[in-house]
């Protein structure tokens, strides 16, 4: 069903899984921003960060990037969690620092899942 999103994979379904999970951390980030801080500057990174780190993720598995393409997307990742973490220890009340470590800890566990896919995206083929 998948198959036209990530050609070449095994398994397309679970990719789409795990890409639609990670972007909806990513957009939880995005909220955890927004609810902590009135800052509209602050959500629209947050934001650009999301659509960025989303497109650069379908890019590299789809083998459209290579593996700088990776490496950028890894920092666009971990500049996300760094910005919802000032923003939210900073500005947050305790609704919004829950929904931080909430999204924050389910992006990390889904981006330390995507670290080999990237490697056979990018070396292995």
């Amino acid at each position: 069903m998948f198959e036209w999103l990530f050609p070449g994979w095994t398994s397309p379904g679970l990719l789409t899984a795990l890409v639609v999970a990670r972007t909806l951390c990513n957009l939880g980030l995005t909220a955890a921003i927004r609810e902590a801080s009135e800052s509209a500057v602050a959500v629209a990174a947050g934001g650009a960060l999301t659509v960025a780190t989303t497109t650069l993720t379908v890019g590299v598995l789809r083998g459209t990037f290579g593996i700088t393409a990776s490496h950028v997307e890894s920092l666009l990742q971990l500049a996300l969690l760094v910005l919802a973490g000032v923003v939210v220890l900073r500005e947050g009340g305790t609704r919004g620092r829950n929904w931080a470590i909430l999204a924050s800890a389910g992006a990390v566990l889904l981006y330390l899942f995507s670290i080999p896919l990237f490697g056979e995206a990018t070396v292995a083929p």
